[in-house]
């Protein structure tokens, strides 16, 4: 004989069902999220990308660089080996400007700098450069930069090189959405002893950050370095007040 199920019986176990089901649903969502993502890489797409805004982590700098979001060239065969968690590493370039002593008793910010105001010091991978204590140098990354008209790209110093007192920028540390161009390095070395660079050395480190609109005006269209391959040197604001 067929046993005999109640209505009681038949809602509980539906309601045990549900809450199973539940329960396991909410177990895949935490393991998706911890996973880093909301959905999985295979199905990330580029509506995905557009819709996030604030500082990029490392799996989306690198879709950023794949999809040519931002462009960084010449990029090596590695080059995802430079990618850290929210950063990657740019190198030094192979031009060093130095001030002429003695060529200028001071500077005139209104004016700028004439080109041969500082020396220049030509390298090749794996030469070295001594940084002199209290010396103040300009330079280049080996890599050229283009970012969007949504996108904040911000250099920062590798903390190796803080401990020996070496600095990789002095107050330009953003570069605002439009940049393209070789990101200008600003050496100073405030240790005690000099110090040795080399030519094509991990140098700085790029953080980019999403903003949530593209800006109304790009670098392209106000900046005085735009288009910059190797480190400029200082040029006057023409539409600062006199």
């Amino acid at each position: 004989m067929k046993k005999k199920v109640s209505k009681v019986t038949k809602v509980l176990h539906v309601s045990k069902v549900k809450k199973v089901a539940k329960a396991k649903t909410a177990k895949a969502a935490r393991v998706n999220l911890s996973s880093g993502g909301l959905s999985s890489r295979k199905t990330r797409t580029r509506m995905d990308l557009v819709k996030i805004s604030g500082i990029l982590p490392d799996w989306m700098i690198e879709e950023y660089i794949q999809k040519q979001i931002i462009k960084i060239s010449p990029l090596a065969r590695d080059w995802k080996q430079n990618v850290a968690q929210v950063s990657m590493d740019f190198h030094l370039g192979q031009r060093i400007r130095l001030f002429r002593a003695g060529t200028y008793r001071f500077v005139d910010t209104k004016r700028g700098l004439s080109d041969d105001a500082m020396e220049i010091v030509d390298l090749r991978d794996g030469d070295p450069f001594i940084m002199e204590p209290g010396a103040f140098a300009i330079a280049s990354t080996q890599e050229v930069l283009t970012l969007p008209n949504d996108i904040i790209g911000r250099l920062e110093g590798k903390s190796s090189m803080a401990r020996l007192g070496i600095l990789v920028h002095s107050t330009a540390a953003r570069f605002d959405p439009g940049w393209n161009g070789a990101p200008v390095l600003e050496l100073g070395n405030l240790g005690p002893k000099p110090a040795i660079l080399y030519c094509g050395m991990a140098i700085c480190a790029f953080t980019f950050e999403k903003l949530a609109f593209p800006v109304r005006k790009s670098y392209l269209e106000t900046g005085r370095y735009h288009g910059s391959k190797e480190a400029v040197v200082y040029k006057a604001d023409k539409n600062a007040k006199r």
